[in-house]
């Protein structure tokens, strides 16, 4: 029986895949497309596939963590999700973000972190890109970092009215943090990364004292 392969090795790349037609489906406030796909297996025999994506725009989302204090900042907001799942608050846990809107990843996460939570931050650290439902959508999501102090705090935050946004502030222990997210029926995906990220890099040293 054959072992596993040799750490670092690359899976075996049993097919190639192309994309043959793309219909879009409908474009309005996201687009969705259906994709007809070929793939060339090994033995040079092609099948097709169909698939499809929907797409609005890549996002970033930013954890404000700060070192001295050991504390992190997260924003509480309705989703229709956690709403349709049976809680009647419909109300998330969530890390500051937003979609890029034409900017580069870094200038929009700042732009939504102060937006959303009142702070004013300036060097943020990359710690991954990720698609989050694969499965279903070709966004793309940055996640960064960013020690913050409470002098950085220039507004109220919330969020823009003008959008809909009704977002409260919360800044917590990251522990804490953790600690609700995880109790969360269902935690947002991206927040639980970038809090046990903060956590495995030692972001916040006080956490947890």
């Amino acid at each position: 029986m054959a072992g596993p392969p040799d750490a670092g090795q690359e899976p075996p790349d049993g097919q190639q895949w192309s994309v043959r037609a793309v219909r879009t489906v409908t474009e309005d406030w996201l687009t969705l497309a259906e994709y007809r796909l070929g793939a060339r297996q090994p033995d040079g025999r092609t099948r097709g596939a169909t698939r499809v994506s929907v797409h609005r725009g890549d996002r970033a989302a930013v954890l404000l963590y700060s070192r001295r204090y050991g504390t992190v900042v997260l924003t509480r907001q309705f989703r229709l999700p956690v709403l349709l799942d049976g809680r009647a608050d419909g109300q998330l846990l969530e890390t500051a973000g937003g979609l890029l809107d034409g900017q580069e990843a870094h200038e929009a996460v700042r732009r939504e972190a102060e937006e959303e939570t009142g702070f004013r931050v300036g060097a943020v650290t990359p710690a991954f890109r990720v698609y989050l439902a694969p499965q279903l959508s070709r966004e793309r999501t940055y996640l960064f970092t960013a020690e913050y102090e409470p002098g950085d705090r220039v507004g109220p935050g919330g969020g823009v009215a003008a959008e809909g946004e009704d977002i409260q502030v919360v800044e917590l222990p990251l522990e804490r943090a953790i600690e609700l997210v995880q109790g969360e029926e269902t935690a947002d995906a991206k927040t639980l990364l970038l809090l046990l990220h903060a956590r495995d890099r030692g972001l916040c040293s006080r956490a947890g004292r």
